[in-house]
């Protein structure tokens, strides 16, 4: 079935972050009654807005390239990374956490998105260590 069919959800989509190569959006919003919009992030990565790795081998730059591809997806939609209320991160190697733990510092603000963080065996690409997918509120 193609097209959105009169689905509440509508795409958020930028040239800022990877482009996905598969069937997935790179975000979806829906805006419940109120003043109150959800945005769902697919799991963005260390990639460029070209599609290439970014930091290949180098844990922090890969962490700081996913959030920057977070970042330009609530850019797309209208809000920021203190909208981000929740976030899985998947890590190729757990022992990463201080370094990922680093960067969310720099880039998140108190009060902190709710998180889980588990290690995964494989990603998309062998050159990825991380991947995090999200669910952001943003008001209207």
């Amino acid at each position: 079935m193609s097209g959105n069919g009169g689905s509440l959800l509508q795409p958020v989509i930028t040239d800022k972050a990877p482009t996905p190569g598969a069937q997935y959006t790179q975000a979806l919003s829906l805006q419940l009654s109120g003043a109150v919009k959800l945005v769902f992030i697919s799991g963005q990565g260390p990639v460029d807005s070209d599609s290439q790795p970014v930091g290949v081998g180098d844990i922090d730059a890969q962490v700081r390239q996913t959030f920057a591809n977070i970042q330009a997806l609530l850019d797309a939609a209208g809000g920021g990374l203190e909208h981000l209320a929740e976030m899985t991160i998947y890590l190729r190697d757990i022992n990463d956490r201080p370094a990922v733990t680093k960067v969310r510092q720099e880039v998140l603000a108190r009060p902190y998105p709710t998180a889980t963080m588990v290690e995964i065996k494989d990603f998309a690409s062998p050159d990825w260590m991380i991947e995090i997918s999200g669910l952001a509120v943003l008001p209207v």
